[in-house]
């Protein structure tokens, strides 16, 4: 039987179930420990983007006339947009690989406790998981970076052109909501076993959805302190969505 799948507003759900699921008896020993780590993490990273920012706003007024101070909050609000983006990405792609480990053995979890075990292989040991999630993770990177530096450049360049610009954030939110949904599949995809590119090309098939999971992971790493707590729990979300939509493709 072919089952519904689920549709983009079902994205902000499924990380709240994995919010929900994250105290589980099998599931919390597994986020306790890149919890902390990501704690520190978090602390180094919004410190220094804070002062950045700060810093770079008073020079900007301070080289700007008065007359044009109007004309700096504006930029500085497209800026502060842009600034956001890229500190949810960067923080989740580091945040990610740091605690991969645990997230693969979390994604597994998830899978025997959903009872949907068609397509899953005979249980590998923790630490085989444990060290083949990193090891993805790496290659994902591989993937990402480039891309998120082309990006970049782009959004650089249009960033000087009038009107253009207003869609620097939007282009870099675009990117960055499509690496995070690969991000976050990817942990149930390698359970399964399925390649990276085979991963990507069920993404791609059903975009909307991805695209819908991926502003939602976006939009929960960019949520100051409680992303700490949503970051496993968009992991879980993503291996439900995996689940529930991309894998069953594999049945059809």
């Amino acid at each position: 039987m072919h089952r519904q799948q689920p549709s983009i507003i079902s994205s902000p759900a499924l990380i709240l179930e994995g919010l929900r699921l994250l105290w589980h008896r099998d599931i919390r020993w597994l986020v306790i420990i890149p919890l902390l780590i990501n704690i520190v993490l978090f602390a180094s990273a919004t410190g220094f983007a804070a002062q950045w920012l700060g810093g770079w706003l008073d020079s900007v007024i301070n080289l700007a006339p008065d007359w044009l101070h109007w004309l700096v909050w504006i930029i500085w609000g497209l800026f502060a947009a842009l600034a956001l983006v890229i500190y949810a990405f960067t923080f989740t792609l580091i945040a990610n690989l740091i605690g991969s480990p645990f997230y693969g053995l979390i994604a597994e979890k998830i899978i025997l406790m959903m009872g949907d075990n068609q397509t899953y292989q005979e249980p590998r040991p923790m630490l085989e998981i444990a060290w083949g999630s990193f090891v993805r993770q790496l290659q994902l990177m591989g993937y990402l970076i480039p891309r998120a530096i082309a990006v970049g450049l782009l959004c650089l360049a249009i960033s000087f052109i009038p009107l253009a610009n207003l869609l620097v954030p939007i282009v870099a939110g675009s990117w960055a909501a499509w690496s995070l949904a690969l991000q976050y599949l990817d942990y149930g995809a390698d359970i399964d076993q399925v390649g990276f590119r085979d991963l990507r090309q069920r993404a791609a098939a059903q975009r909307w959805q991805s695209m819908g999971f991926g502003f939602s992971a976006l939009a929960a790493s960019a949520i100051p302190i409680l992303n700490l707590l949503l970051l496993p729990a968009t992991v879980i979300g993503g291996t439900l969505l995996w689940i529930r939509s991309n894998r069953l493709q594999a049945l059809d």
